[in-house]
């Protein structure tokens, strides 16, 4: 499929590359072009997959909040890294003081474990207590797609709070019809990171239907220094990110296509032993620390017909995090297999998804590396989902059209350390849920999900020094504190009730839902300071509930103006002592609106982010805040565009839910020429 760049300037790549004959290839998770930050001009088209759907759909027909952030957004096409990328999307936060490993994300209550990130459809999720989870170069993104709700009955493990998938870009979305190759310069900057980058990109295809191939290598090259925090203070940082992505496609048959992609990370830099901090706490310092992370498949579609498709995928996934004493590799292998088909009985449609994956993990810890057991896990998972769609729209004397859809996805795991304690556990996720839609342009929904969040390898195994022992006054002194494993961990598991509706009409869109979750099970740190242990334990039962609603105005009678709303707002309490939890977020809201000035391919426009004041669990009350961004995107040419981007132009002082401060006043611009 081709994705659509809006002659805006936001296709501003930062991409670099040398053709490939033979090729790599794209992703079976593409989206529609449209998010939260940009009004939705026109329906989706059907013939994409849909994260958290995983067949083909359109995010007014499916019955979840679903954003779509793509390189026509501001946001991604000048981010440099990920709290940029996501900043209009409200519920979702990265935690951290801006350093790229450092982020962790939030969503609908559940903070890093309980929100699944894949790249190009491999699982991120290495664990390694303060040090990110997901290493992508923002600069090799075409798109991100952002499913709100309990997805486990698709995606498993870790998919309680929602679904991050990032897309990377391929050779057809920079050729134009006609074109067989190309050459991308870029060039890229962040004030706030006294940052500059450069990338280049060679691309091109060769042939059509059987034997086309198409290929692209993209090399990129940044450095930057401290980081400017919201009003002014810093995060210390001295790093330099080296990226690669190589991938493309070979059309073997008519309904056979083969593809492979290389997608490889590397950031050096000095900074605190904890990236999270803003400033290094005084037994910590500043430590050199090397971020690899490479991430190999092959690819191979069955795609018989429009309406049934078949991906095996063969991944390797490699994470390796490098300090001065102390090293964590995590290895994933891979093998899935998705699919879906549709069929229309006359009176019923049906559409029905599956799928099978095998994988295992393996994590190697070096040197004095604690909290990163040697442990293995391997997961099995079968799953299946079928969509029942019977009835006809009221003006044509119907009732209206249903769809009942019925999935359950069954996860079995068996991990084990290096002295054989085992700990294996099986778990099936079911969801239902049933749509209405009496006319073309509303559907109302409502539905019910199972998830479930397996235990870290490092919450099941982990047996070394947690800290340093200290005396807190002339009487009172704790040991040195030492992890204690806990072979015996139940899962987390959640039961969540959604319901909400999607309208269209003439100029207006608009998109909103209700979510009602009970969770179980929640793993938390037991520590005992005079005992000196740490042990993960199973421990709260949280009650989540929240909203989401999106909103998009494109008039008609002006053509040229587009804008936008989101607003999103998530509570929680925990059953047993009635206290709030950690990753609840406060009322907030993000508009856009646009001014696309046609004659001059000019896009001017601007974004604002804005939350309550909000009660912190531990960390009393946070301010409420007004963050105030413009942008703007020039096609100058065919061949050169432009994307600028100011944010937080006021410099507001902000906290994010987790008490982080946000990110400060910021110039980000990308440049680029393409021949």
């Amino acid at each position: 499929m081709n994705v659509t760049f809006h002659g805006t300037g936001w296709l501003a790549l930062m991409y670099c590359a040398t053709f490939l004959p033979t090729a790599f290839a794209d992703t079976p998770a593409s989206a529609p072009s449209s998010s939260t930050s940009t009004a939705l001009a026109s329906t989706p088209q059907p013939d994409i997959l849909v994260t958290g759907t995983r067949h083909p759909g359109d995010v007014y027909r499916t019955p979840m909040i679903i954003d779509v952030i793509d390189r026509s957004d501001p946001e991604l096409a000048t981010a440099t890294r990920w709290e940029d990328a996501l900043s209009q999307q409200p519920g979702i936060h990265v935690s951290g003081s801006g350093r790229r490993n450092g982020q962790f994300l939030s969503m609908r209550g559940f903070g890093k474990n309980g929100v699944q990130v894949r790249l190009d459809g491999v699982r991120q999720d290495i664990n390694t207590g303060h040090i990110g989870n997901y290493f992508a170069d923002p600069a090799l993104i075409k798109e991100i797609q952002i499913a709100r709700g309990a997805l486990s009955s698709f995606y498993g493990s870790n998919a309680m709070g929602g679904v991050v998938s990032l897309s990377t870009i391929d050779a057809d979305d920079l050729l134009a019809a006609g074109e067989n190759g190309g050459v991308r310069l870029s060039a890229s900057a962040a004030s706030a990171a006294r940052e500059s980058g450069a990338q280049v990109t060679l691309f091109g295809r060769q042939g059509v239907g059987v034997g086309k191939r198409q290929g692209l290598v993209s090399l990129g090259y940044s450095n930057s220094g401290d980081i400017r925090r919201a009003g002014g203070q810093e995060a210390k940082d001295d790093a330099s990110l080296r990226s690669l992505l190589a991938k493309g496609s070979l059309q073997l048959a008519e309904d056979h296509q083969l593809s492979a992609s290389w997608q490889h990370y590397d950031e050096r830099a000095h900074q605190p032993a904890n990236p999270e901090l803003l400033v290094a706490e005084d037994d910590s310092g500043l430590v050199d620390r090397d971020v690899k992370s490479d991430n190999v498949q092959l690819l191979h579609r069955w795609q018989p017909a429009a309406t049934s498709r078949i991906d095996n995928r063969l991944s390797l996934s490699r994470q390796d995090i490098d300090s001065e004493d102390s090293s964590r590799t995590l290895t994933r292998y891979g093998l899935q297999s998705d699919g879906y088909h549709h069929l229309n009985h006359g009176w019923l449609a049906q559409t029905l998804s599956f799928g099978a994956e095998l994988e295992r993990a393996e994590q190697r810890p070096g040197g004095s590396a604690s909290g990163f057991p040697d442990a293995d896990i391997d997961t099995a998972a079968l799953y299946v989902d079928d969509t029942l769609t019977a009835g006809d729209y009221i003006s044509n004397g119907g009732a209206g059209e249903f769809d009942l859809g019925l999935g359950v996805r069954y996860d079995r795991y068996r991990a084990r350390n290096g002295t054989h304690r085992e700990s294996k556990h099986d778990h099936a996720s079911p969801k239902v849920r049933l749509s209405w839609r009496p006319s073309s342009h509303l559907m109302l929904y409502t539905g019910y999900a199972e998830a479930f969040r397996a235990p870290t390898l490092s919450e099941l195994y982990a047996d070394e020094r947690h800290f340093s022992g200290f005396c807190a006054g002339p009487f009172f002194c704790a040991p040195d504190n030492f992890w204690v494993p806990n072979p015996g961990l139940k899962p987390e598991t959640s039961k969540t009730w959604e319901s909400g509706f999607n309208w269209q009409i003439n100029d207006w869109s608009l998109r909103a839902s209700y979510f009602d979750t009970d969770a179980n099970d929640f793993i938390d740190s037991d520590v005992d300071l005079m005992a000196g242990t740490t042990q993960a334990v199973n421990v709260s039962r949280a009650k989540l509930w929240g909203y989401d609603l999106r909103l998009g105005w494109q008039p008609e009678a002006i053509t040229a103006l587009s804008a936008s709303a989101g607003v999103s707002e998530v509570s929680g309490r925990d059953r047993a002592t009635d206290e709030g939890l950690q990753n609840q977020t406060p009322l907030e809201a993000t508009l856009g609106v646009d001014w696309h000035v046609a004659d001059a391919n000019l896009t001017l426009g601007w974004r604002g982010r804005f939350a309550q004041s909000f009660d912190k669990t531990d960390a009393g009350r946070l301010p409420g805040y007004g963050l105030n961004d413009l942008h703007l995107g020039w096609q100058a040419t065919p061949a050169f565009t432009a994307s600028l981007r100011l944010a937080n132009l006021a410099d507001q002082v902000w906290y994010r839910p987790d008490g982080s401060l946000g990110s400060g006043r910021n110039l980000l611009a990308n440049f680029s020429y393409q021949w």
